[in-house]
């Protein structure tokens, strides 16, 4: 049962660790727009292109709930991710002296100016379906990328401000991703979501480190927003 779990098709493309980079869609500098109070980003959707795999977490979440169908599987590992990549994303702007948390935005409170962050994980290769499933499994290239919406609310209503695409692109070493009080920040992120009842299986390292690196590029480039809008009395380092 093990072996059938293992051999499931759900590769990550986020498998392999790899470089980052933040491609802008649009941004809107609005001159005066209120400092937000809270940034709050959601969890992450997933595109149906986006090929998942991690056979140490299958095999967690096996011993935890018995026999798992293969759609389950790749709904808790989904969930997973986008816990890993929030909660990175929310210790990285708090590291820039940003108020950061996780959240909906049915959890905003209007009396105050909000900023909401969302977004989506696609796969970047558009090429054939098959070759794409092979490479998935972490023996290649495999990339993916997370459409990233962020908008300002308050009492006056809701503006989208910003938009890009940050991608992460495999077949590099894996090297040191989170160091220092990020790194403490970000585990107590997590701690604190799987308290609340999310995913508590461990992704594999290499999953884990390419979810944060996505992470880290989404978040400095609200952080160069927000240095943009004068929030920020400078860049974060």
């Amino acid at each position: 049962m093990l072996r059938a779990l293992g051999g499931l098709a759900f590769a990550l493309a986020l498998a392999a660790c790899g470089q980052t980079n933040v491609q802008t869609m649009s941004s809107m500098f609005s001159p005066g727009l209120a400092r937000p109070a809270a940034i709050v980003v959601s969890d992450f959707d997933f595109s149906p292109d986006v090929v998942l795999l991690d056979r140490g977490f299958a095999a967690q979440l096996k011993r935890r709930m018995g026999n798992v169908p293969p759609e389950q599987v790749r709904e808790q590992l989904a969930a997973r991710v986008s816990q890993e990549i929030v909660g990175t994303m929310v210790a990285t702007l708090r590291e820039a002296g940003l108020t950061a948390r996780e959240g909906a935005e049915e959890t905003i409170v209007l009396n105050e100016p909000t900023l909401l962050v969302t977004g989506k994980v696609r796969a970047i290769d558009q090429g054939n379906r098959t070759q794409r499933n092979v490479i998935g499994l972490g023996a290649g290239k495999s990339e993916v990328a997370a459409d990233v919406v962020v908008a300002h609310l308050s009492t006056s209503g809701k503006k989208e401000v910003l938009a890009f695409a940050a991608e992460a692109e495999s077949g590099r070493r894996p090297g040191a991703v989170v160091t220092g009080p990020l790194g403490a920040a970000r585990g107590a992120a997590t701690v604190a979501a799987t308290a609340a009842g999310a995913v508590s299986e461990k992704l594999s390292a290499e999953v884990e480190a390419h979810a944060r690196h996505l992470a880290q590029a989404a978040a400095r480039r609200i952080i160069a927003y927000a240095t943009e809008q004068g929030w920020l009395t400078k860049p974060a380092t």
